[in-house]
């Protein structure tokens, strides 16, 4: 999908930078492209001024570049639970039981 920016540039000096930032949550890649091990994406961008001056010149306005991503399996492999924590887990339910055994009794 395409994306339109629009910034002020009040004053400026013969050059200016624009960053952009993008993010692929690891949702998407597990969820939509399971089976695969990289995608490469292709940004597309162009830069264009309205402006008074009529003797503007934008050198290089339009540019693509290609970005790959790697799919890291460790990170996306999901580990489990450690086992301390299931002991743990019923050690406090064995202990509230015991516990409402003997509030009850009473």
């Amino acid at each position: 999908s395409c994306l339109v920016f629009r910034c002020p540039l009040h004053s400026f000096e013969r050059a200016a930078v624009l960053r952009a930032r993008g993010r692929l949550w690891n949702g998407t890649f597990l969820e939509e492209f399971l089976a695969v091990t990289s995608v490469e994406l292709i940004v597309r961008a162009s830069v264009s001024v309205t402006s008074a001056v009529t003797n503007l010149v934008l050198k290089d306005a339009s540019t693509q570049i290609p970005i790959s991503v790697y799919l890291d399996p460790s990170a996306a492999v999901a580990g489990g639970v450690p086992w301390w924590v299931i002991v743990l887990a019923v050690l406090a339910g064995v202990l509230v039981l015991a516990l409402l055994i003997f509030i009850l009794w009473k």
